[in-house]
């Protein structure tokens, strides 16, 4: 066992992370993001039970938004790896947050306490400004509407041990307001950093922000959008994928809530379309949810069907959420 955590150290050391914050997917070099993949799938044996890799360590996960997957996930990865962990899940409530005190100040406290620090946060600009004072790395765990950056790591992975590629797949990014869809910014730049043909799918009223899509145009990979469509029409371009990725979004409330509602119709994924796309492509065309899902947004049939992904994508949630965190405690 300690010859395995030894040449596991050396694989994590070799990601070259190793102290460094990681609050954009574009933080990775290709060859980096392919290490941790690696990485990985090196430790998915472990991700049920127990490897003594980081057993003095601390983790401190602090979350000012509702999280499931992203917070248990790192927190059963660190529980996994051997270390510790101090949650903070409700800061504006039970921390000094609710005393007003500033986010940086708090990141500069805890990062006498923790290792490293997992945080989620409303507001991208503070959340970043904030970051500078940390003493010790910063992992996001989802910045306002910029970016998620470990949720679509996480994506590319199961879609990497799906078919042992990202290079060459077409994926559509599909979402009535992809203006708010963190994590089809960060999936998006890998995707096409990595060679995959990128479809962003969404109405004009919320198409994938100007910013997001000039830094999209730098990376030279292919990516397109088609906008304003029906249910008819999205279902056909989604019948000519490889994957339909639904990266979710917050819905609005009041007399905006049943505008929203027709949006969120006419990007509907069918059952039917896929069940029908598969047999005659000669390929199965998969589908993934970032979760949490609303009633009405997808076809619950998928659930049981060999379409899915995103339940296959939290079963490997733990194991890449286990290879970031060694990477970056790497010494």
């Amino acid at each position: 066992m300690a010859g395995s955590i030894r040449s596991i150290h050396g694989c994590a050391a070799a990601v070259g992370m190793g102290g460094r914050n990681l609050l954009s997917i574009n933080d990775l070099a290709n060859e980096q993001i392919y290490a941790l993949f690696e990485l990985a799938r090196i430790l998915e044996p472990w991700n049920r039970s127990r490897l003594a890799l980081l057993a003095d360590k601390v983790l401190c996960t602090l979350f000012f938004q509702p999280s499931t997957r992203t917070r248990m996930s790192f927190e059963t990865a660190m529980h996994r790896l051997g270390g510790a962990v101090v949650s903070e899940a409700t800061p504006l409530l039970s921390s000094s947050a609710a005393k007003e005190e500033s986010l940086a100040d708090m990141l500069t406290v805890v990062s006498k306490y923790a290792n490293v620090i997992v945080l989620r946060h409303p507001d991208d600009h503070e959340a970043l400004e904030a970051v500078t004072h940390a003493t010790v790395p910063v992992i996001s765990g989802g910045f306002g509407n910029w970016e998620h950056p470990t949720q679509a790591l996480m994506d590319l992975y199961t879609l990497w041990r799906v078919h042992g590629r990202i290079e060459g797949l077409r994926v559509c990014i599909a979402s009535p307001d992809l203006v708010a869809a963190r994590t089809g910014h960060s999936m998006a730049y890998g995707l096409a950093r990595l060679g995959a043909q990128v479809v962003l799918a969404s109405p004009a009223l919320n198409r994938t922000p100007a910013e997001v899509r000039e830094r999209l145009a730098a990376t030279g990979g292919s990516v397109d959008e088609m906008l304003d469509l029906d249910q008819d029409a999205f279902n056909e371009l989604a019948a000519a994928v490889d994957l339909v990725y639904l990266p979710g979004c917050s819905a609005p409330r009041g007399e905006e809530a049943e505008r929203f509602k027709q949006l969120m119709d006419d990007y509907y994924l069918r059952f039917e379309t896929l069940e029908r796309a598969s047999p005659e492509g000669g390929r199965i065309v998969h589908v993934t949810h970032t979760l949490p899902r609303r009633a009405g947004e997808m076809d619950m049939r998928f659930d049981d069907s060999p379409y899915q992904l995103y339940f296959e994508a939290i079963g490997h949630s733990v194991s890449l959420r286990m290879a970031l965190l060694a990477a970056v405690l790497a010494d």
